[in-house]
C-alpha cells in the first residue's frame, strides 16, 4: 500500500549504477530477499532471462544482491506473477520495449492491484519509468497519451540527449499539452513519503520551453506528490477522519434543493466523509478521487447505488467532456488545488445558477484541558519536524467572486469528538503533515502524544467547527 521507495531511472548505458544512485540504493534496500523484474518485451524470453540476470548483476556488483531474482513475462502464470509481486522486496519495471506492451502484460497477468497494494520498493527504467506515471506518452509509438500505473504524477521521457534533434523535438511536442521531465541517462528521481530527490541531469519541458530542473521545481513536485499521501493510509483515514454535521447537510440540501434530477460533483471524497448525505438525496452523484485505495473504498461503499458514479483521476487534469453540474462541493479538498485552477474549472463545470460549496473542519482542544494542551504543544515543539511542509492552508475560499462567482457566504456549525489515547494517536496519524514525519522521530512523537493523553485520564475532547462556504455561478 505505502510504497517504501519509488525510483524513476532513465537508463544505464554502461550497465552500472552511478556512485550517487548506488549510495541511495544502499541506504534503502535493507531487505533483499526477492527482486522481481517485469519485462516490456513480453515474448522475448531469451532476452528477458539475460536482462534479468544482467540487471541483478548490477545490484550484486555493488554488494546489493538479492537471494532470489526472476522476470515476469508471457510465460508466467497469473497466479505465480501475483504471488511473486506480493512477496517481493523490490519490483523493477524494465525497459527495452513498448510502454503499452508492459502495461498489457501487467493487466493480462492480473497484477495491477498487487502492484498498487504492495509495500515493495518499485523502480522503473526507460519504458518502465514512463509507465510509473499516472499519464504518459510513448512518442516512439504515438503522441496519444495513455494512463500508466499512477504511482506518481511525474511524466518523463527517458534517454534525453540535447544533441539528438528528433528526440528533442518529440519532447517539445509532448510539452505542448503537459509538463514533461526529460531525463538524461544516469539520472533518477527518488520519491519517498512525498519527498523527492534527484540525481543527474533532468530538464523541465512545458509549452515547448525546456530548461534544467530547479530546486523550486522539485518543491512544486513534492507539493503535488503530497496530495497523494492520504492514499497510503486508506483504512485509518476511513476510520478517523471527521464526518460533517447533519445540521450542515440539512442546511446545504435545503438551500440548494439538491435531489432527483439534479447533478452533483464531489471533488476528492476520500472514503466518503461527506458523501452519504448528498447521495441520499437521490441526486445524480458523481465524484472524482485521486487516490486509488480511497477510490476503491468508495466503490465498495456506494458502487451498487444507481445514482452513484466515481472516477479515479486528478480533478486538475481530468476531461469532464460535456458534463455540467448543479452543485460542485468539496470537504477539505479544494485547498489542494491551485486556487485559480480550482475556481476557474468549477465555474466552467457548473450550470448557470449552480452552487459551489466548500467545507472544512476547524478544531480546538485547549479550552477543554489547558494543561493537556500545553504538554501536547511541548511535544510538537520537540518532535514536529516533517520533511515536507504543509503549504495548502493559504487557499482563500472567499476569493471565488474574483473568478466570476457571486458573493461568498460563510456558515458555521458546531460539533464535538472525544478520543482515548490510542484513538487520538491514530487520528493524528491521518494528518498529511504528520504522515511524512521521518522515522524514528515520528514513532517517538506519537508515543509522547499517547502518554500525555493517558496521563490526562485517557481522554481528549475536540470542539469542532464545521465551516461551509457557499457561492453561485450567475444565471
Amino acid at each position: 500500500m505505502r510504497k517504501e521507495l519509488l525510483a524513476v531511472f532513465s537508463g544505464f548505458p554502461d550497465h552500472h549504477f552511478s556512485e550517487e544512485i548506488t549510495k541511495r540504493l544502499r541506504e534503502e534496500l535493507t531487505m533483499r530477499k526477492s527482486i522481481v523484474f517485469i519485462t516490456a518485451c513480453p515474448t522475448e524470453y531469451e532476452q528477458n532471462d539475460s536482462d534479468c540476470d544482467g540487471m541483478h548483476d548490477m545490484f550484486a556488483e555493488q554488494g546489493l544482491s538479492f537471494e532470489r531474482h526472476c522476470v515476469i513475462d508471457k510465460r508466467t502464470e497469473p497466479s505465480v506473477a501475483k504471488t511473486l509481486i506480493e512477496s517481493a522486496d523490490c519490483i523493477f519495471l524494465m525497459g527495452g520495449g513498448a510502454c503499452e506492451e508492459q502495461l498489457d502484460l501487467i493487466r493480462e497477468k492480473g497484477c495491477y492491484e498487487a502492484l498498487t497494494d504492495c509495500r515493495a520498493a518499485v523502480f522503473g527504467v526507460s519504458a518502465g519509468s514512463m509507465n510509473m506515471a499516472r499519464n504518459t506518452v510513448d512518442f516512439f509509438e504515438s503522441m496519444k497519451p495513455f494512463p500508466g500505473l499512477g504511482f506518481t504524477d511525474i511524466t518523463v521521457t527517458c534517454h534525453h540527449d540535447p544533441d539528438d534533434a528528433w528526440r528533442y523535438e518529440q519532447t517539445l511536442k509532448m510539452s505542448e499539452t503537459r509538463t514533461v521531465y526529460a531525463m538524461e541517462d544516469m539520472s533518477a528521481f527518488f520519491i519517498k513519503g512525498g519527498k523527492i530527490d534527484v540525481v543527474g541531469n533532468i530538464y523541465r519541458a512545458q509549452n515547448r520551453q525546456l530548461r534544467p530542473l530547479t530546486e523550486n521545481d522539485i518543491r512544486e513536485l513534492e507539493q503535488d506528490e503530497f496530495r497523494r499521501v492520504f492514499d497510503t493510509i486508506p483504512e485509518q483515514f476511513d476510520k478517523y477522519r471527521p464526518r460533517y454535521s447533519g445540521e450542515l447537510f440539512a442546511f446545504l440540501n435545503d438551500r440548494t434543493q439538491i435531489g432527483p434530477g439534479k447533478s452533483v460533483l464531489e471533488i476528492g471524497p476520500g472514503t466518503g466523509q461527506a458523501s452519504e448525505p448528498v447521495i441520499a438525496t437521490g441526486c445524480d452523484y458523481h465524484a472524482i478521487e485521486l487516490g486509488e485505495h480511497l477510490y476503491r473504498i468508495m466503490l465498495e461503499k456506494y458502487g451498487k447505488l444507481p445514482n452513484f458514479s466515481i472516477v479515479n483521476d486528478d480533478f486538475i487534469t481530468h476531461d469532464f467532456g460535456d458534463m455540467k453540474f448543479d452543485m460542485i462541493y468539496s470537504a477539505a479538498t479544494i485547498q489542494w488545488i491551485p486556487q485559480e485552477t480550482a475556481f476557474t474549472k468549477c465555474f466552467d463545470l457548473l450550470k448557470p445558477g449552480g452552487t459551489l460549496a466548500m467545507m472544512l473542519t476547524a478544531s480546538e482542544y485547549r479550552s477543554q484541558n489547558e494543561p493537556l494542551y500545553e504538554k501536547i504543544q511541548a511535544l510538537y515543539d520537540k518532535y514536529y519536524k516533517p520533511d515536507i511542509p504543509y503549504t495548502h492552508g493559504k487557499f482563500d475560499y472567499t476569493a471565488a467572486s474574483g473568478y466570476g462567482f457571486g458573493a461568498v457566504e460563510k456558515y458555521e456549525f458546531k460539533g464535538q469528538r472525544t478520543f482515548n489515547a490510542d484513538e487520538y494517536v491514530e487520528f493524528s496519524g491521518t494528518h498529511c503533515d504528520h504522515i511524512v514525519i521521518p522515522e524514528p522521530v515520528r514513532s517517538e512523537f506519537f508515543r509522547g502524544l499517547k502518554d500525555v493523553v493517558l496521563e490526562a485520564g485517557d481522554r481528549i475532547v475536540f470542539n469542532d467547527t464545521y465551516v461551509l462556504y457557499l457561492t453561485k455561478k450567475p444565471c
